[in-house]
């Protein structure tokens, strides 16, 4: 699909506004190259389907545009709606968003993304989740400064 797709669109979707604070912590780090994101916050009493219409109507337009979906939640409403529109060949849908997974396509994929880019870039922003504990912090005293 890279070489398919002139242009792409990101949109980071999400339940309240997590969308638009990972949107303004990328732009901390990236600056303007932060504005090629777009957001989707889903309210209550909103239905994450009206959304969904409104981009089917878009990307049905847009033969040309990767539509790359960032989402928060695997099985969430957003992600389920957001799913359905996977029919197209011009979409692509993650749940689990974080940061390095947003950061990483920003800087590293500058066009469409292939199914191997994707995979990669999984793997890289499943890279960033760690843990760390006191035993990772063991100093030992027995060496002089």
């Amino acid at each position: 699909m890279k070489g398919d797709m002139n242009l792409r669109k990101i949109i980071i979707a999400s339940h309240g506004e997590f969308a638009k604070g990972l949107k303004n912590s990328i732009t901390m780090i990236v600056g303007e190259m932060a504005d090629e994101i777009d957001t989707f916050c889903l309210y209550p009493s909103e239905s994450p389907m009206d959304f969904k219409e409104t981009m089917e109507k878009e990307i049905g337009q847009n033969g040309n545009t990767q539509y790359i979906f960032l989402c928060d939640i695997k099985g969430g409403s957003v992600h389920t709606a957001l799913s359905q529109l996977c029919v197209y060949s011009n979409v692509r849908v993650f749940s689990g968003t974080n940061m390095n997974l947003v950061l990483d396509l920003l800087l590293s994929y500058q066009e469409g993304l292939d199914d191997e880019q994707a995979e990669q870039l999984l793997t890289n922003a499943k890279k960033g989740l760690t843990q760390m504990t006191r035993k990772d912090l063991i100093i030992e005293n027995d060496e002089e400064f």
